[in-house]
């Protein structure tokens, strides 16, 4: 399959960068749109102690388990550094300081960038 356009995916959270891999895998181009300056920023904003409440094994990302070695409910920082490995490991490129609105009077989206 070929697109010329790219397949846009807005977000760049874990369900965002799971979401842009899978498409790139299939051969789709993806533009990703992140509001934050950076990677894992609402996790970065956290508490410090901080963890997961679910098991590191139920939270990994497809095709990239946690460090051995990581705790059993990854801390903030275990979090993180995970996303932040998993978005260079797999070469998706994310595009920062991207807000996205809709127009509700149409279909279409407007991004803009800080």
């Amino acid at each position: 399959m070929t697109a010329t356009e790219p397949v846009i995916v807005i977000g760049a959270g874990a369900s965002g960068l799971a979401a842009a891999d899978a498409l790139a895998q299939h051969g789709l181009p993806v533009l990703m749109l992140e509001q934050e300056a950076r990677l894992a920023e609402p996790w970065r904003r956290r508490h410090e102690r901080l963890s997961l409440n679910t098991h590191r094994v139920f939270s990994s990302l497809p095709g990239l388990a946690y460090p051995p070695g990581t705790a059993a409910f990854p801390t903030k920082e275990n979090v993180v550094t995970y996303l932040e490995r998993f978005a260079a490991e797999r070469g998706l490129a994310i595009e920062f300081g991207a807000a996205v609105e809709r127009d509700r009077k149409s279909t279409r989206l407007n991004s803009s960038h800080s």
